[in-house]
């Protein structure tokens, strides 16, 4: 069981440095007004890495046994992932203005980087956690 958690996490961290990567990728073409942002071959690519984050995050989820109301950290990524989704929606196509769209992508990859401080600390407030409690992790 130890070798399928570690293979299907690294296989998760892999596959959202990718995810993360394409959606910078996407982000910063549709601020500069690319067409190539919203072909469907790329949403399509996209998508399926979601869809697979996905999987794997659960597969996670479910390989550790634990109730979101026993790890309040996992609770805070699931919830940080809805923010990154409404907000990369915004950022690539719903944001009425330019302005708004970039600061959309700045925030759902501020919001991405407050999922990994969670992640690596276990803690809800991620690296925030320890000025606030000095037995915390991070």
């Amino acid at each position: 069981m130890a070798l399928l958690y570690t293979t299907t996490k690294h296989l998760h961290l892999a596959v959202v440095g990718l995810s993360v990567s394409l959606f910078a990728l996407r982000g910063l073409g549709a601020l500069a007004g690319r067409a190539w942002v919203m072909n469907t071959q790329v949403r399509r690519i996209s998508m399926a890495m979601d869809t697979l984050l996905l999987g794997l995050g659960l597969s996670l989820w479910w390989q550790l046994g634990v109730s979101l109301a026993e790890t309040p950290w996992l609770a805070t990524k699931l919830a940080l992932l809805v923010a990154y989704v409404v907000l990369g929606s915004l950022a690539l196509k719903r944001a009425p203005t330019l302005r708004t769209k970039a600061l959309c992508l700045v925030l759902a990859l501020a919001v991405v980087g407050q999922m990994a401080a969670v992640a690596l600390t276990k803690q809800p407030l991620g690296f925030w956690a320890a000025p606030f409690n000095p037995t915390a992790t991070g």
